[in-house]
């Protein structure tokens, strides 16, 4: 695949786990990924979404996001947190601000800009469960699991305001931004391209329906500032894997593994993808070849891996069994 050919798209599914280093290798590849653990912190209540940016970890559970310093992973440290009025679906992060789907309460702008202080500078309500959001320039975006996806203006922040919306077929379900393209999936129809960049109401510039659709998608960064080369989410057990080089034309480009249905926490970095594999732990699949992913390593983990974020040589993972869990930290070793 030519790097010429922008936007690759990388979905991926996973499963769980308890504490070990497991070698996998991909014989194709030859290649070989193991972790030691480096340091680990108490999850908050429910923790089951977590993201990384620069020297800070925002974990959200139940209806609160917590911020750790990480700066120093073997011993991070707590700082402030922001209780919502309902529960907390998922976020993004991008600078200084959190793009959080809260249920029926709707879409909150948190200004993270002082860790020990995140405020809320402002928010929007749609008409059933906002679930994540995400932004580009002055245009924030996110999905309402009945209304699709809402986009709004928020050059105001105090007081967004709406621009438009564009209904998804089935169940509205994940959303990110990279540069300004916008990726979002509903079940059970699958895909929806949008180029933020373009003036007027919402309207997809590329669609693909069929196959599993993805639950839950994360991404790499955006390349020459439109959009991400992989985008990976999480269907039905299956890691799907579809290039969007041509963001008109998406193609599925391969299947891969078998994990529990209801695994949802991944991370792309690179080219590989990491699933938090919930029994199984945490799992690595190479994606360097879109139409050929391999399994290249893994770690035990001991209770069940809910979520992953991956930064530079770390890679942080929520484990917990009902209710209260712990943050692990790993870095992969030669």
């Amino acid at each position: 695949m030519k790097r010429a050919q922008a936007h690759t798209l990388v979905f991926a599914t996973l499963a769980f786990g308890a504490v070990a280093s497991l070698f996998f290798q991909n014989a194709a590849a030859g290649q070989q990924v193991a972790f030691e653990k480096v340091g680990s912190f108490p999850a908050p209540s429910g923790a089951d979404i977590i993201r990384v940016q620069g020297d800070y970890a925002y974990v959200g559970g139940d209806k609160t996001l917590t911020i750790f310093d990480v700066s120093n992973p073997k011993a991070p440290v707590r700082r402030g947190s922001y209780t919502f009025p309902d529960q907390l679906w998922g976020f993004r992060i991008l600078g200084s601000r959190a793009y959080v789907g809260a249920n029926f309460f709707g879409m909150g702008i948190l200004d993270i800009s002082d860790p020990d202080s995140p405020k809320l500078v402002g928010s929007f309500t749609s008409i059933g469960q906002s679930k994540v959001g995400d932004a580009f320039g002055s245009k924030a975006v996110f999905i309402d699991h009945m209304e699709g996806v809402v986009m709004v203006d928020i050059s105001k922040e105090a007081k967004p305001t709406l621009m438009s919306s564009y209904f998804l077929d089935g169940y509205a379900r994940d959303l990110l931004v990279r540069g300004s393209m916008a990726y979002a999936v509903d079940q059970p129809t699958g895909l929806y391209v949008f180029d933020l960049s373009k003036p007027g109401p919402l309207k997809p510039v590329g669609t693909f329906h069929g196959g599993d659709a993805p639950d839950a998608i994360e991404a790499g960064p955006a390349q020459d500032g439109r959009g991400p080369n992989v985008l990976a989410g999480i269907a039905h057990g299956k890691l799907q894997i579809y290039d969007v080089s041509d963001p008109a034309a998406p193609v599925l480009a391969a299947s891969f593994g078998s994990y529990a249905r209801w695994a949802k926490g991944i991370a792309l970095h690179g080219e590989r993808v990491y699933v938090a594999a919930e029994k199984d732990g945490i799992q690595v699949v190479d994606v360097s070849t879109p139409s050929k992913p391999g399994l290249v390593g893994a770690f035990k983990t001991p209770a069940p891996a809910r979520d992953v974020a991956v930064t530079n040589s770390l890679v942080f993972v929520i484990v917990r069994g009902t209710n209260e869990g712990t943050v692990l930290i790993l870095r992969e070793t030669p």
